[in-house]
């Protein structure tokens, strides 16, 4: 088989599922808009430049407990991998599950679910540590896995319902609408203090 042959071999598999993303990025770009995408679009090409970029916010996105969660994403100092949690006699519980250490830092690990009301699977597979930072305060919380960091514009943020297990904890700052669905952004503050008391 000449070379020419055997590169033009070569190149035949890969050709399908690049099609196929070519073909579902034109789907996407060509799709008809709904009144509320124009809405949105014309709101945000109206407002001043300042303004839009002072209104805008990361969040990493996670999933736990069968909803999507986000924390800003300046308050998310790492993800690791879930490694070994050692129980601490005495003081471990449904919320504070024990202690973990990577690269030589214990960390204290949460679980976000029994913090918030949130249901917690029977068993998990492929799970990953969030850990979040606010004014030197670390914990760690465990959670299914990261759907990735977002940029969503705070004014089209709506206040959650109190039928979210999150918002009747106080711990739901808000609704926002991600390509994924609607993610419960949680405030800090709240959070922190559930973590604190169940260690106290």
């Amino acid at each position: 088989m000449s070379k020419s042959r055997e590169l033009a071999t070569s190149k035949g598999p890969a050709t399908e599922p690049t099609s196929r993303a070519i073909a579902g990025l034109e789907q996407l770009l060509t799709r008809p808009l709904t009144e509320e995408d124009l809405d949105r679009a014309t709101a945000a090409l109206a407002a001043p430049l300042d303004e839009r970029s002072s209104s805008r916010c990361s969040l990493l996105a996670v999933r736990a407990g069968g909803e999507i969660l986000a924390i800003l994403a300046s308050e998310s100092a790492k993800v690791v991998p879930l490694s070994t949690i050692h129980r601490v006699p005495h003081r471990s519980n449904k919320v504070f599950r024990g202690l973990s250490n990577h690269d030589g830092e214990l960390l204290l690990c949460m679980s976000i679910e029994a913090a918030l009301g949130l249901p917690e699977p029977a068993e998990r597979t492929h799970c990953v540590l969030v850990v979040a930072e606010h004014n030197r305060e670390r914990w760690a919380f465990i959670v299914d896995s990261v759907v990735g960091v977002v940029d969503v514009d705070e004014r089209a943020m709506r206040a959650p319902p109190m039928t979210l297990s999150s918002a009747r904890s106080g711990c739901a700052r808000a609704l926002a609408t991600i390509d994924e669905g609607e993610a419960v952004v949680l405030d800090i503050h709240s959070l922190f203090s559930i973590f604190r008391g169940a260690t106290a």
